[in-house]
């Protein structure tokens, strides 16, 4: 799968590192993101995530985590063309801004944030998503980047059966 997306360094979390990866962006002639107001697709935000995954287990599903940036058009474009129909279909998904200091409940129950989920999951590019079962172990692969449009929903599908096959395993 191709990657492409916005690279967030592990060191420099929070404002500088979205000042990076905009200027990134900047650099490569804005391919990667065109700006706050590119950003038109809503999907869910993330708020209490233990609730969010125990409700989608209980549906037979993960809780599709979907980590990103505000002006990531990469983000937008999975957002637009895949995320909001699976959402639709009953799938549980959300976003979380990687870049955000903004408090959310985690898997523990405890405050935390977006900032501090990119980290304890190793995130370091937008958009990356994630197939998460009770508790916040991930259960389907991950998926980093946008990768090919002609192929990025067969690697959705994979990732969703494996997440399913290993909420009935237990």
């Amino acid at each position: 799968m191709a990657v492409t997306g916005i690279p967030i360094s592990r060191a420099v979390p929070g404002r500088r590192a979205f000042a990076r990866a905009l200027a990134v962006c900047a650099l490569a002639g804005g391919v990667a993101c065109s700006g706050p107001a590119s950003a038109q697709t809503a999907l869910p935000s993330a708020r209490d995530l233990r609730a969010s995954a125990a409700q989608a287990a209980r549906r037979g599903g993960p809780l599709v985590l979907m980590f990103s940036l505000p002006g990531c058009t990469y983000c937008e474009r999975l957002r637009r063309d895949t995320y909001r129909w699976m959402l639709r279909d009953g799938v549980d998904v959300e976003q979380v801004d990687m870049s955000s200091a903004r408090p959310l409940r985690g898997f523990d129950g405890r405050p935390t944030s977006g900032q501090a989920l990119a980290r304890h999951y190793a995130v370091h590019l937008a958009p990356t998503v994630l197939f998460l079962g009770p508790g916040g172990r991930e259960i389907g692969e991950r998926l980093v980047g946008a990768g090919e449009p002609d192929f990025y929903q067969a690697f959705v599908d994979r990732s969703m059966r494996q997440a399913r096959a290993q909420l009935r395993a237990g």
